[in-house]
């Protein structure tokens, strides 16, 4: 039986636009009721995902997780105080954003905390940051500042899967030695730390609740996504997933992330344990 549901939020959980379908919110509502938990699992920080899922009912999300950073931290939701969290040093940090700096990429430096640090960012980025998460510019060619504030997480921005899947390739061992990287939303270049993805957060999350990983679905869209889906008993992909993570996949919807994959999810693999 399935006891826990994971989900990517943007591409997946959320359309395109980063809009939440009625759909989702009234199968989540009903997951509940059966006894289902859902978690999102997210490349954001965790009050960026709870400002995001703001209208769903508290019901939704009561006595749920969030898995943030790419696996990298698990909150209980109501507790500010992470149940798990993971570090990158502050020197292979710099290290990324100095060979950043030679490269035609913007940057987001991502504190455990949730704040992020912009730099070199085009409008439509500065946009998606304001109101959504806390953050500031860092105002130069130098994060020295941030030596001593603990850092999960560093990625480069460019519009483009292509061009992010061309940087990936190019950048030097040494310069990602301790990390491992991913590409989400087609405009992104993240860094974690080696051995951090949303397989390795979803898994822990489950062994902490006792929860069998034959009993968890994973839902997602992009290569981000790629562990979580291999890790869980059922990897979904919607409809508009890459075909990379297609290719693992257990089942594939039929739904988009505009339709709201999770009626889908409900109706085809959660209700029919119940006959």
């Amino acid at each position: 039986m399935y006891r826990l549901v994971a989900s990517d939020m943007d591409g997946t959980f959320l359309t395109e636009e980063h809009i939440l379908p009625q759909a989702n919110i009234d199968a989540v509502l009903r997951m509940r009721e059966l006894g289902v938990l859902f978690v999102p699992a997210s490349g954001r920080p965790m009050p960026s995902i709870l400002y995001t899922l703001r209208e769903m009912p508290p019901a939704c999300l009561e006595g749920s997780y969030v898995i943030s950073y790419n696996g990298g931290v698990v909150h209980q939701i109501g507790n500010p105080e992470p149940l798990m969290a993971k570090t990158i040093p502050f020197d292979v940090v710099n290290r990324i954003f100095q060979w950043g700096l030679t490269q035609d990429v913007g940057f987001h430096v991502y504190e455990t905390s949730g704040k992020v640090w912009g730099h070199r960012m085009a409008q439509e980025e500065v946009d998606y940051l304001v109101g959504s998460m806390e953050w500031e510019p860092i105002g130069g060619d130098s994060i020295e500042f941030l030596r001593d504030v603990p850092i999960t997480k560093i990625l480069l921005t460019h519009e483009g899967l292509e061009f992010l899947e061309d940087l990936r390739s190019k950048v030097p061992a040494e310069v990602s030695e301790g990390t491992q990287t991913t590409i989400s939303s087609r405009r992104y270049l993240e860094f974690n730390l080696q051995g951090v993805d949303k397989g390795t957060g979803i898994s822990w999350l489950a062994q902490h609740l006792g929860i069998d990983m034959a009993d968890v679905i994973g839902c997602g869209d992009a290569l981000n996504d790629l562990e979580m889906i291999r890790a869980v008993g059922c990897g979904v992909v919607v409809a508009n997933a890459t075909d990379d993570v297609r290719a693992v996949a257990d089942y594939q919807a039929r739904s988009t992330c505009e339709d709201g994959v999770f009626a889908e999810v409900l109706s085809e693999l959660i209700e029919p344990q119940l006959r």
